[in-house]
């Protein structure tokens, strides 16, 4: 800023002394100089400082555009390019997960609070994967009112590797879990019919997450995982992958079609996988619900008319013997009425017989 003063005044100086020199005067003082231009260097410098304003506010606004417009269109976790990652210890123990596609270092560290009536110093070391990681234990000494422990890696494979605290007897620990990026996962089956075709997909997580080098689709036998291969079975099989996502269409479904199927995205350093259960059904399937309960019906209703049958048999049982000893009176009686009056014919006859 200084220079720039000290060249707009040299440059007033100059322009005042041509002018004198056009006006017929000797060489002017500077002071004269800069009464005669007063505004030629302030020009100058407005019109620079207009220029670097304009230029500024044409980058601004480019970057704004291309900001907009999505120049940078592929985005990625941040603990894919960190090279060092670091944690806070609290109580329990802390899991920090971080994706990763390739082999690569990592520098890792753990930074645990330390309170007045703690050591100087605590024991620290490293796991992977639970196990003790050779030549890691050391002293950590106390910096200010923190222990901190690091740690460099050369991330071959995935796994856990885990700061170890040890404190008057106690552990504190953190855990850096290493994966690939994830597989969305499906809780409900997929349900269709024999002799239909189906499409079983997979996609990431994260819309933009890098896409695996392979997907791999595999049908679940028991404890076994079968390849497909899509190629040599294409009349079964047909296949469309893309970079976070994957098809599998099966053909012409058949009963023993059913079952689990893993669709694997592979990485170099490792895979993610995803189930996909699928339920092939006949046509019937879906009515023997209704079949079932059509069934109970029945067997209520002919439970119902058994029951009203006997009830009915029962009662006129009952009516027969309450009413029997009343009713063989009335007949002994008619039988006796119907005696005497065959007497009584028989007595006149022989009378007027006489």
């Amino acid at each position: 800023m200084v220079a720039e003063r000290a060249e707009g005044r040299g440059e007033r100086k100059e322009e005042g002394r041509k002018v004198n020199e056009m006006k017929g005067r000797g060489p002017a003082s500077e002071e004269e100089a800069l009464k005669e231009m007063p505004y030629s260097g302030l020009t100058q410098r407005s019109n620079r400082g207009t220029f670097l304003s304009s230029t500024a506010n044409t980058m601004h606004f480019l970057f704004i555009l291309f900001f907009c417009l999505g120049v940078n269109t592929e985005s990625t976790h941040t603990t894919l390019t960190e090279d060092a990652v670091t944690v806070q210890i609290h109580k329990g123990g802390v899991v920090k997960e971080l994706e990763i596609l390739t082999r690569q270092t990592k520098e890792l560290s753990c930074t645990m609070d330390a309170i007045p009536s703690q050591p100087h110093d605590v024991t620290g070391y490293w796991k992977i994967n639970g196990a003790k990681i050779d030549n890691t234990s050391h002293t950590v000494y106390r910096n200010k009112d923190h222990y901190i422990l690091n740690g460099t890696f050369n991330i071959g494979e995935l796994g856990n590797y885990s700061c170890i605290f040890s404190l008057s007897g106690n552990e504190e620990q953190a855990t850096f879990v290493f994966k690939v990026p994830a597989i969305k996962q499906r809780d409900k089956p997929i349900v269709s019919y024999i002799g239909d075709s189906v499409i079983l997909d997979c996609q990431m997580e994260h819309s933009k997450d890098h896409g695996p080098d392979t997907w791999n689709w595999y049908k679940v036998n028991g404890t076994e995982k079968e390849f497909l291969n899509v190629t040599a079975e294409s009349t079964k099989y047909q296949l469309d992958s893309k970079k976070n996502k994957t098809k599998l269409t099966v053909l012409n479904l058949t009963k023993e079609d059913s079952g689990k199927y893993v669709c694997s995205a592979v990485f170099k350093i490792g895979q993610a996988d995803s189930r996909v259960e699928l339920k092939v059904l006949s046509f019937t399937e879906p009515l023997k619900p209704f079949l079932a309960i059509a069934a109970e019906v029945l067997v209520l209703i002919t439970l119902i008319l058994l029951y009203e049958k006997k009830s009915h048999s029962g009662k006129g049982d009952s009516e027969t013997t309450d009413n029997g000893p009343q009713q063989e009176q009335m007949n002994k009686l008619t039988q006796d009425e119907t005696n005497g009056m065959d007497g009584g014919s028989t007595t006149r006859q022989r009378k007027v017989d006489q």
